[in-house]
């Protein structure tokens, strides 16, 4: 018997859901073959929540860039303490957002967390959103030098996924994919040892997206990539375990 299909969503905030309501989520995803995840954090006080998590998941600690404003050496000590505890295997999401305070408090918390991923071997989940934003990290490209970078949730244009694939980033598309033709053909062409995909799940009103919607957007870049869903789910699930330089079960994550 062929072994199970597998997804990996590698970008919830799962620090942000009440007890019951997590714990049902993680039901369905598990039923829709969701099998591994990212929780991905905010703030120091989400990634403390993020970190506490009992379910069996890997872990990103960080600051959201629309949350700069900390002290550097604050944020790294906080963020050092925190990516010390099992299961975490990345920093983030950081970057840069136009609905974030000035760019420069933005530069100083992304410099920060650029670092720290550097100094502890962790990749670094980047949030690039709103005008201005991709020139602000095109300007301090020489801090991702020889890091595992993960552009969560892309919806750039050609020339981004040019950049980072030069870089050899990796890029995770979310559920834009199913419906965006400009997309879809970045995603056909893209490196495929460097795709990812997520669902960016978190509480909203009005929005329902969990892990489970995951497996449509698995199925569309099977679908533009000409491969099998079996094949999909393969590639995917073994470059995220790359991109998070994982050394155990991603549905499992023991001590590093």
């Amino acid at each position: 018997m062929p072994p199970p299909i597998r997804w990996f969503d590698t970008h919830v905030h799962l620090d942000r859901y009440g007890d019951s309501a997590g714990v049902a989520m993680l039901a369905r995803a598990a039923e829709a073959g969701v099998a591994g995840m990212l929780a991905v954090s905010t703030s120091v006080t989400s990634s403390q929540r993020t970190a506490a998590l009992s379910t069996p998941v890997w872990k990103a600690v960080g600051q959201h860039p629309i949350r700069a404003g900390e002290a550097p050496e604050s944020l790294v000590r906080h963020l050092r303490r925190i990516a010390t505890l099992p299961g975490v295997a990345a920093v983030g999401e950081t970057g840069f957002d136009a609905s974030g305070p000035d760019w420069p408090a933005q530069h100083t918390s992304f410099a920060a967390q650029a670092g720290l991923a550097r100094e502890m071997g962790l990749a670094l989940v980047l949030h690039i959103d709103g005008a201005g934003a991709w020139q602000q990290l095109t300007s301090v490209d020489e801090l991702l030098d020889g890091l595992r970078v993960v552009r969560h949730y892309f919806r750039g244009d050609q020339r981004e996924a040019d950049w980072h694939a030069s870089r050899g980033h990796y890029v995770s598309f979310g559920r834009p994919l199913l419906r965006d033709r400009a997309l879809q053909a970045i995603a056909a062409g893209y490196p495929a040892e460097l795709l990812l995909i997520e669902t960016d799940s978190y509480p909203l009103p009005g929005r329902t997206t969990e892990p489970k919607d995951l497996v449509p957007v698995g199925e569309c870049l099977a679908g533009l990539r000409g491969w099998s869903i079996e094949t999909c789910a393969e590639r995917l699930w073994a470059n995220t375990v790359q991109a998070l330089a994982l050394d155990d079960s991603p549905a499992a994550p023991g001590p590093r």
